[in-house]
């Protein structure tokens, strides 16, 4: 399995999403990716991108009144548990 841990903050833009799509499909071919930092609502973030890329968000962590700052997106065909979501950390299992 291969996964990427990322400090990423400009995930809305079309060029950050581009380097991730190469690092998807072509370099690497992750399997699972951890987002943080995004300073998105992943609201906004186009989900239609990440369903092209044979990805799913499957979770976040929970802030309270805050905007989730981790994401937890794997390939589509990954089974996921969620043990634990919280302000600074998000704990699965994946199969």
């Amino acid at each position: 399995m291969k996964c990427l841990s990322w400090n990423s903050r400009g995930l809305a833009n079309p060029p950050t999403r581009l380097v991730l799509k190469r690092l998807v499909l072509q370099q690497h071919k992750l399997d699972l990716i951890l987002i943080s930092a995004s300073m998105i609502n992943f609201n906004s973030f186009p989900r239609r991108w990440l369903s092209s890329l044979q990805l799913k968000l499957f979770a976040m962590n929970y802030r309270d009144n805050l905007l989730p700052n981790i994401w937890c997106i794997c390939k589509v065909n990954l089974e996921t548990t969620i043990i634990s979501c919280e302000d600074q950390h998000a704990t699965f299992t994946l199969s």
